[in-house]
């Protein structure tokens, strides 16, 4: 009998270090699907060299449609320059998740 409880237990801690091992994987996924978003949406506004200032918005496509992301660009204090932040949500779990990337665009024929 005391092995048979004694086995019981350690399968239950088992089972729930495997769901937590689980809940891992896919919050890893999650993040990383999120920063592959982002970066591509930094890269279109990095491709039209100075990017016109603005708000842009939408969801995620193929591969990423449980994604939105929304990108900003603010003008600066220094007129040649530039600021963009890309803005990737998402929910997990009944909550909402985000990550965004900044950069800063210099206009180069100033």
């Amino acid at each position: 009998m005391l092995a048979l409880a004694l086995l019981s237990i350690v399968a239950v801690v088992f089972l729930q270090n495997q769901a937590s091992n689980l809940r891992l994987v896919d919050e890893s996924r999650q993040i990383s699907l999120a920063t592959l978003l982002a970066r591509e949406k930094m890269a279109e506004l990095e491709s039209a060299g100075f990017p016109s200032l603005g708000r842009n918005s939408g969801l995620g496509e193929e591969g990423f449609s449980a994604f939105r992301w929304e990108t900003i660009v603010s003008s600066t204090e220094v007129v040649l320059l530039r600021k963009a932040i890309v803005r990737v949500l998402w929910s997990e779990g009944g909550r909402e998740r985000s990550m965004e990337l900044t950069a800063y665009f210099v206009r180069k024929d100033g």
